[in-house]
């Protein structure tokens, strides 16, 4: 005759202390996945700002270089930051001027833009922060100058902690349109 033998019901100590190992290992790879996303969007979102700042500054000095007649050297400051670059450009929206200046300049930490009879208007927000700004004249053998532009931005909240940190350096050159 066989005896109906009955297993004890519930857990034993030693499959509760590896469940509870199993479940202790999810936890901290899940957490440790969700701190490095973390610091991956925030790293992220620093470099967009700065490229972002960065782009939209070079295309404005693009676009208002490639329009301007000369540039006026006695106010422009070339190869030292920061520097300062000063542009002349035809008018005929003032009456009685032929000629109309626009500059750029470092202003606190932003790089700004000042049209003549206008007030600066900086280029860059304030989550970025302006570190370097060169401008260097290029003579060209034909008549026409030339400008190589250098721009640094750094993130303005300054962090000890990688993800935080960065730069981003531009460097263009262009040559004014004659007219």
């Amino acid at each position: 005759m066989r005896e109906n033998f009955k297993l004890p019901e519930g857990f034993t100590l030693i499959e509760m202390i590896v469940y509870v190992a199993i479940v202790a290992v999810l936890v901290l790879v899940i957490a440790a996945f969700a701190v490095w996303a973390i610091q991956i969007g925030s790293k992220t979102r620093i470099n967009y700002e700065l490229a972002d700042n960065a782009r939209r500054a070079m295309e404005k000095m693009v676009y208002e270089i490639k329009n301007s007649k000369t540039i006026y050297t006695p106010v422009s400051i070339f190869e030292t930051s920061p520097g300062q670059l000063s542009l002349e450009q035809a008018t005929t929206s003032i009456p009685g001027e032929t000629a109309t200046f626009v500059d750029f300049f470092k202003c606190g930490n932003a790089l700004c833009e000042k049209k003549e009879g206008q007030t600066p208007q900086a280029l860059t927000n304030e989550r970025v922060k302006l570190t370097s700004l060169k401008f260097f004249q290029l003579l060209n053998s034909t008549t026409t100058p030339s400008v190589q532009i250098s721009l640094k931005l750094e993130p303005a909240a300054s962090s000890t902690r990688p993800e935080y940190a960065g730069s981003l350096e531009l460097i263009n050159t262009v040559t004014l349109r004659s007219y």
